[in-house]
């Protein structure tokens, strides 16, 4: 789609919020690039070929097998938390959306993958988008507060990396703040949810249609929080989630081995959380970048020569990446029903 030359003041709303979407993207690629321009200063390209002419490839299967352990365990999570707010749906049907919708994340900007997961994917399922949605809000907390607690674990195990100060009190807040969120769903979401009941049941906002339904809405997505929140529920998803990233983990320690770094799991798991934690940053399409120079960063502080830090960010962001897409798009090749509803102007939310 190309850029609009127009002024983005005088050409309404839409042109306005489009300008203001390809500005942050630019911003995203700016970032990306800084990135990888400062990883290039501190390299040798003839350092990085021999790190990688050294690496030992058959870690590699074990590491690719660990990770695949890891995304089956993620569709079963995903599928757990929609039947817990009543969806009659299997871990087999909830592959092909899944894996769709990371395969679009790696490739698009601004995480579109997951707009699409809770917007148009889940009416093939037979989901409703309020429920999609929450279960996609609740993926995020439970990733992100298992990642935090992994990262903290294996810092205080680990006796190889030391993180500074202020990144190691960063992590802890966000710990928190993501513990907040999650105890507000819990005790909040069934109260607010019967209080759009009382809404929509009252005169505030009958007879606007527009209110009526955004209401309505509201009400579903904290209904389905509710219900994917009940604390059998929440303890059977963390203990998923911890595996879910110890199948991560799994990738990035036979990685290490594979370079000759040798390090435990804890190591590993430190490693894996700060690379991770960086997809937040804003960066183009697939995390170029950030992902690189936080693996760079903390392979350097185990010892690695800049040539092996190099060479381990491109192997692992490849081995995160290259796999994930290949399955999603063969998902959404071997399963065009997925955007079924969209072609034919049919979707339904709940």
């Amino acid at each position: 789609m190309a850029l609009s030359m127009l002024n983005a003041d005088s050409a309404g709303p839409a042109a306005t919020g489009y300008w203001k979407n390809w500005r942050r993207n630019l911003f995203g690629i700016a970032i990306s690039c800084a990135c990888l321009g400062f990883i290039a200063w501190r390299i040798d390209l003839d350092d990085v070929l021999q790190a990688i002419s050294h690496f030992r490839w058959p870690y590699l299967f074990w590491g690719l097998l660990s990770l695949t352990g890891g995304y089956i365990v993620r569709i079963v999570r995903w599928s757990t938390i929609l039947r817990a707010a009543g969806a009659d749906v299997s871990s087999v049907a909830c592959a092909s959306p899944y894996l769709g919708s990371i395969a679009l994340n790696n490739v698009l900007p601004i995480r579109l993958g997951d707009v699409v997961r809770a917007l148009v994917f889940p009416s093939a399922i037979g989901v409703g988008k309020a429920m999609a949605t929450g279960s996609l809000v609740m993926e995020r907390l439970l990733d992100l507060m298992t990642l935090l607690a992994c990262l903290v674990i294996g810092l205080v195990i680990s006796s190889k990396v030391q993180l500074p100060d202020w990144l190691a009190n960063a992590a802890v807040s966000l710990a928190v703040l993501s513990g907040i969120a999650l105890a507000l769903v819990f005790f909040f979401s069934g109260i607010l949810s019967r209080w759009c009941n009382r809404l929509i049941d009252g005169s505030c906002v009958r007879g606007h249609d527009r209110r009526v339904r955004l209401v309505t809405a509201l009400r579903n997505l904290l209904g389905s929080f509710e219900a994917m929140s009940r604390i059998p529920v929440l303890i059977s998803l963390f203990v998923l989630s911890m595996l879910i990233w110890m199948g991560e983990a799994g990738l990035f320690w036979a990685l290490l081995y594979g370079f000759g770094l040798e390090a435990g799991p804890e190591t590993a798991v430190v490693v894996m959380a700060i690379a991770t934690l960086s997809t937040m940053v804003p960066s183009s399409p697939g995390y170029i970048g950030p992902f690189h120079l936080a693996a760079y960063i903390a392979i350097s502080m185990l010892g690695g020569t800049p040539g092996q830090a190099a060479s381990f960010a491109v192997l692992s962001h490849l081995g995160l990446w290259l796999p994930t897409t290949l399955a999603g798009a063969v998902a959404i090749l071997i399963n065009p029903q997925l955007f079924s509803r969209v072609r034919s102007g049919t979707a339904t939310s709940q």
